[in-house]
């Protein structure tokens, strides 16, 4: 496999590999294998000691202690983004009971990945926390000093699953704005399934200029019809189609090469080159580091599973790397549509 032209190979075969897809994919602090509730009345995302030095970027909170933090709000303290995530969680589970039947929360979890422009994912009010800990003689952070920039919720429509998936909306809020999706979660990975733009509602257009911010009624109102018109069945249609359709060495060589491209068109500085940049999506399917994972996951998958490949495997090998804990929250759900756009255009998925 990958013979080059010294005679060398990058992975030899019959030799198995020290590193498996989940050492490369997943990182030590990935909220779906590591989801832990934070105590009643502290915030502290511990780095264990004599470990590697990592910081845990996620932690599970429940809807209760979600309503009892702070909300985010501006300068002049008015409510940031219009509705707190408490608010919006709470009607979008209305709108999936309506046009869905039952539903229900399987995790919640806030992100204190930190972003240079934004700040970070957790704020604390430093005088009302000093304020309780003189009152409590204790060194505890309350939940009404703290505030949840980031907040990332998994709602399940119950009745909608096979063996392998169940229909799933994401409701993620962070200072930026507002983002819904929904689609098929993979039960054995719980890998969100993003199938196109049309499985994503965002307030705002994730820093391209030609995409105008939703002000809240419009975008309640999309997500609303999302909602309503989202069909689980055409999801596992379009999985299935995945499945059968093969990629060979050349193949997905190819695939890593364009994605690099895109990346180079999207962060290009000159105008020719900027314009380049693939399809409708407003960002692109992976950056660099995402790029160098994906690239050695597909490998070993190919090697591993005897020279044999499907869409669906490089398809779960990308929404791997769309975690909380290893990137930048705001832009885990409009990288998942983005590279399912570029697989609809590739292979013809039928992806409206």
């Amino acid at each position: 496999m990958f013979e080059v032209k010294n005679g060398t190979s990058m992975v030899q075969n019959g030799q198995q590999p020290e590193i498996t897809n989940e050492q490369i994919l997943l990182s030590l602090a990935d909220e779906n294998a590591r989801v832990l509730p934070i105590s009643d009345n502290t915030v502290y995302f511990p780095r264990p000691e004599g470990g590697d030095g990592y910081l845990s970027k996620t932690r599970g909170i429940t809807m209760e202690q979600l309503h009892a933090s702070s909300d985010i709000v501006d300068r002049d303290g008015n409510l940031a983004n219009g509705i707190n995530a408490y608010t919006l969680i709470n009607e979008v589970v209305g709108y999936a009971n309506e046009y869905h039947a039952d539903c229900a929360i399987t995790d919640m979890f806030v992100a204190d990945n930190k972003n240079k422009a934004q700040g970070n994912g957790i704020s604390i009010n430093e005088r009302l926390a000093k304020a309780y800990q003189e009152r409590t003689g204790t060194k505890n952070i309350p939940f009404a000093a703290t505030t949840f920039n980031r907040v990332f919720c998994n709602i399940a429509l119950t009745r909608q699953h096979t063996d392998t998936h169940v229909a799933n909306i994401v409701v993620a809020t962070n200072q930026r704005g507002l983002q819904v999706a929904i689609g098929a979660h993979c039960h054995a990975c719980r890998n969100q399934t993003v199938l196109g733009a049309s499985h994503l509602v965002s307030s705002y257009g994730n820093g391209d200029s030609r995409r105008q911010n939703l002000d809240l009624e419009d975008f309640k109102r999309r997500v609303r019809l999302m909602i309503q018109g989202y069909r689980f069945g055409d999801d596992m249609r379009i999985i299935e189609q995945m499945k059968q359709i093969a990629i060979d060495q050349q193949t997905f060589i190819k695939v890593i090469g364009e994605l690099t491209a895109i990346r180079v068109a999207f962060d290009s500085s000159i105008p020719a080159v900027h314009a380049m940049a693939q399809g409708s999506a407003n960002c692109y399917p992976m950056n660099s580091s995402q790029i160098q994972r994906f690239a050695e996951s597909l490998m070993l998958t190919y090697h591993r599973n005897g020279h044999r490949m499907t869409v669906y495997d490089m398809y779960q090998s990308a929404t791997a790397l769309y975690k909380v804990s290893s990137m930048d929250m705001p832009n885990v759900l409009p990288q998942n549509a983005a590279f399912v756009d570029y697989l609809n255009d590739e292979y013809n998925l039928g992806i409206s």
